[in-house]
């Protein structure tokens, strides 16, 4: 292929001020918690026809020509951000969790659903202009989606990503993800088919099931046999990147082969790579960065240079999508919380935690105004619910799970330091900080360690940086319990950066007070966010030493506007 001397201009330099301005952007937006893909999404807006192409129409379109060579590479992008979201997707997470999230996954999925698909029916300012099957079907696939890696950036940035209500939000937006894919790959086969019979829908989706079957049993075992052959004769991590992405590149053009779009395949590969046991953390962070810093930034980018907020938008039916988002995942939350003696708070939290549809809401919508299901403003308007639901979360979550601010983590931790010790694995020191708890509190030791034991095996509570929060929620328990131990060599906590643990909050908490788990968890979190506290922690050899640290930390939380701890 022969470019020109402009066409390679205009492409370089395109590519250039797309990924410098999104960077911008994503780190302001990081700065005050928000999620770095609405920044990239804004900073679209802001270079195309919404805001450049109508002070400087001919720049924009001399910038930003319709060339087949940038849509290429920024399909790749959308390619690699769904095995990207396939990686965050945790297969073992969700077997381990059963049924304690099945209850919330089920009516997350329904309710949403029914609703969608009932407004877009019924309710003009909803839907638009469109009135179909296949529209009616998209409008409930975009109300049940989740956004995986933006709920995911939430719930870090509340400080409730390692308690018992994050992980039944996470496993739950897996479960949600993998069912609205499968759903929205088969409804873009039937469309592709021109066939909106029943019987072409149900088609669609028993042989999307089949793939996806097919993908996650026979290329899983295939994959997990070939990935310690690549560590063991290729250079580390190269061998093992090229493998991973390759073999989700080619899942992906099977997919597409057979009639099923690329973006499932693409997705699944990311399920069976992320969920090996022979891709260690770090490696899976080195491809997550190669996707964040390259391929997901052209491609939100691109979002904001395909939409003209100013002619094709309808704040009424952004308005009603948003609305309908939000109530219809607070309702199927509440009642699954019926279901699962979740508490009122936790059930309302997880609605607003399931509500935000973010990054997948707007690939879906992509894919729909190509296939003539949507038009431009109905898209827009889903552009802007994903924007409004991203934000909003995060915010509405701290102000429901409000913490109870009498409880000093300090006071907690007084006398409850164990320094330098000398376990060989996680449960051997679960197993004796367990019998320090029932020395001075009197619980039973053997239940204390089975419940954290049972809670890690569900998903680790290393946060990273040689810290871990193993943690449970007991019966036995009337008031918090909280044991820091220290381990100079360090213990596998599946931290997500791959350091072992060194520093140890231990926790145990009354059965029916998430409230009190949550801040204590928020707090260490907090506590031990600076390098040079885990250090000093891990150096103190007395619990006045201990003491000591933590309550300079917590004057310089106080000063710096965290609260004390």
């Amino acid at each position: 292929m022969h470019l020109s001397s402009n066409e390679i201009l205009t492409l370089l330099l395109s590519i250039s001020i797309m990924l410098i301005i999104a960077k911008i952007f994503s780190e302001l937006f990081i700065r005050f918690k928000m999620p770095a893909v609405i920044g990239q999404i804004i900073a679209g807006i802001l270079l195309g026809p919404t805001c450049t192409g109508s002070i400087a129409p001919n720049f924009f379109t001399w910038l930003f020509p319709s060339t087949g060579l940038l849509k290429g590479i920024i399909f790749l992008g959308l390619i690699f951000i769904m095995v990207k979201v396939g990686i965050e997707v945790e297969l073992s997470s969700i077997y381990k969790q059963g049924r304690s999230i099945t209850a919330v996954s089920f009516f997350s999925i329904l309710i949403p659903f029914v609703a969608g698909f009932i407004a877009s029916w019924y309710i003009p300012a909803f839907s638009g202009t469109y009135k179909s099957l296949p529209a009616s079907i998209f409008f409930a696939i975009v109300t049940s989606i989740t956004a995986l890696p933006v709920i995911a950036k939430i719930l870090l940035d509340v400080k409730i990503f390692h308690s018992d209500l994050g992980m039944i939000i996470l496993t739950s937006a897996m479960v949600n993800d993998i069912t609205g894919w499968i759903l929205f790959s088969s409804l873009i086969k039937t469309v592709e088919t021109g066939s909106i019979a029943i019987i072409s829908i149900i088609t669609s989706l028993g042989l999307t099931l089949l793939i996806t079957i097919i993908i996650l049993t026979i290329f899983r075992y295939v994959l997990n046999e070939l990935l310690p052959i690549v560590q063991a004769h290729t250079e580390w991590p190269g061998g093992v990147i090229t493998l991973g992405l390759v073999l989700s590149m080619f899942l992906a053009s099977l997919t597409e082969a057979i009639g099923i779009h690329a973006f499932l395949g693409a997705f699944m590969g990311g399920i069976i790579l992320g969920d090996s046991p022979h891709l260690n953390a770090h490696t899976k962070e080195i491809i997550n960065q190669f996707i964040d810093n390259f391929f997901s930034p052209l491609f939100f980018v691109s979002i904001g240079l395909g939409i003209n907020l100013i002619t094709q938008l309808s704040l009424i039916q952004a308005f009603m999508i948003t609305l309908v988002v939000f109530i219809s995942n607070i309702i199927a939350s509440l009642i699954a919380g019926k279901i699962s003696n979740n508490t009122f708070i936790d059930s309302l939290a997880i609605g607003v935690g399931m509500s935000t549809s973010g990054t997948m809401g707007i690939i879906v919508g992509i894919f729909a105004l190509q296939y003539g299901i949507i038009n431009t403003t109905t898209y827009s308007s889903i552009v802007v619910m994903a924007i409004a639901t991203s934000l909003l979360a995060g915010p509405l979550l701290k102000l429901i799970l409000k913490p109870k601010e009498e409880v000093s983590l300090i006071e907690l931790l007084d006398n409850n330091f164990i320094p330098e010790c000398t376990c060989t694995n996680r449960n051997e020191l679960i197993q004796q900080v367990s019998q320090h708890i029932q020395k001075r509190y009197g619980y039973d030791a053997n239940k204390v360690a089975h419940a954290i034991i049972e809670r890690e095996q569900l998903m680790s509570t290393g946060i990273g940086q040689y810290v871990a929060i193993p943690h449970a929620r007991i019966p036995e328990c009337k008031k918090p319990v909280v044991i820091c131990a220290t381990h100079p060599q360090g213990l596998d906590f599946d931290a997500p950066d791959g350091k072992p643990a060194k520093v140890i909050f231990m926790i145990i908490t009354p059965q029916h007070d998430n409230d009190v788990q949550i801040f204590i968890i928020s707090k260490i979190a907090q506590l031990c966010s600076n390098p040079n506290v885990v250090l000093q922690i891990l150096n103190a050899k007395n619990n006045n030493e201990f003491v000591a640290i933590l309550k300079t930390t917590s004057h310089i939380m106080e000063m710096e506007g965290y609260g004390t701890a």
